[in-house]
């Protein structure tokens, strides 16, 4: 807007100057009077004077606004640039970066910089990331893994196997009661068997998070489906995906991977869904990782995404320079979006 006001101020006193002088002129080499020469005389039929100041706010407006809408494309597309980074698309640029404007120019050199910046520090989390993931010993992550096995095993081989036990025996009751049960106690009795049914789904989900699958040598794409795979089997939930093959350093896969069985383990645990959606793609030199669902959803306004089971996933998404959206509405399911960049360093190491 200053832009704007400055030309449209330049522009009226610079017309008002050259009419001021223009009729100066006149006026020296002719008898009228400044009265007659500026009242007097009709343009349009309208006085002299009021002509001129009115094409001088006209003129004033449209060169105003077009300098104006030319500085609010610029801003424009210094926005995008910054959005861009926001968003972790350190290799898109802006289609503008190229302006010739000088002042222009140095804005757009700074965010070069920032985005050279921003790359190298993704690359060191990364990097950090893997090395951690690649180190041995009884490090406080192995310990906790260790712990999580201990505490699946016996979860298994008790509360699962009683589980499992109940169920048969609710089977064989119900068939029996087929014969000989009131109704009332025939819809109890499914009742209860709905509620051991859910019981044994939880514990199944609780298992898979406290004991993951590895990946163990195998792609992230292999891992990914045969985990789903193995879902489909053990679970009365539909589930659909779309896996790219992607190549990443091996502490990175890990964490991918893990990330992913954490958000299924959620999705199982919390949701109550039918239909399960996984996708993983490679848009514009970002990773997406997507996993929709049709469950019960939450309200984001009065839920922390804490409280879900996400937290863990922020920043494990974080240490290797990523982003977490996540998209809820109550009885109307949960998605939850997830991008990493993809460098040329990963690419190169496949």
């Amino acid at each position: 807007m200053t832009f704007t006001r400055i030309s449209m101020a330049t522009t009226m006193a610079l017309l008002l100057l050259a009419t001021l002088g223009t009729t100066l002129v006149y006026q020296t080499g002719s008898k009228m009077s400044w009265y007659d020469l500026l009242i007097g005389q009709k343009i349009f039929y309208l006085p002299f004077i009021v002509f001129i100041v009115l094409m001088a706010i006209s003129i004033g407006l449209i060169v105003g606004a077009v300098i104006g809408y030319i500085i609010k494309r610029k801003f424009e597309a210094i926005d995008f640039s910054l959005r861009l980074l926001e968003q972790g698309e350190l290799e898109k640029r802006s289609a503008d970066e190229e302006d010739t404007y000088a002042e222009i120019q140095q804005v757009y050199k700074q965010i070069d910089r920032l985005r050279d910046k921003m790359k190298a520090q993704t690359v060191m989390t990364q990097e950090i990331a893997n090395e951690r993931a690649e180190t041995t010993g009884q490090s406080k992550e192995a310990i906790l893994a260790e712990e999580r096995h201990r505490i699946a095993r016996e979860l298994h081989d008790s509360v699962s196997q009683q589980l499992f036990a109940a169920m048969m025996l609710l089977s064989a009751l119900n068939e029996q009661s087929e014969k000989n049960a009131t109704p009332t106690m025939q819809k109890q009795l499914k009742m209860v068997e709905s509620i051991v049914n859910e019981s044994q789904s939880e514990m199944r989900a609780l298992l898979l998070h406290l004991r993951p699958i590895q990946l163990e040598g195998k792609s992230l794409k292999t891992g990914i489906e045969q985990l789903l795979k193995e879902l489909t089997t053990k679970l009365p939930i539909k589930v659909e995906w779309q896996i790219e093959d992607i190549s990443f350093q091996k502490g990175i896969e890990d964490h991918l991977f893990r990330i992913v069985q954490e958000l299924l383990s959620n999705t199982l645990r919390h949701s109550k869904a039918n239909l399960l959606e996984v996708r993983m793609i490679v848009i514009d030199n970002l990773v997406v990782l997507k996993v929709v669902d049709d469950g019960v959803g939450f309200d984001m306004n009065k839920v922390q995404t804490g409280s879900y089971g996400l937290q863990n996933m922020r920043e494990r998404v974080a240490e290797f320079g990523g982003s977490i959206k996540i998209i809820s509405f109550p009885k109307k399911g949960t998605s939850v979006e997830i991008k990493i960049p993809l460098l040329k360093k990963d690419v190169d190491s496949e």
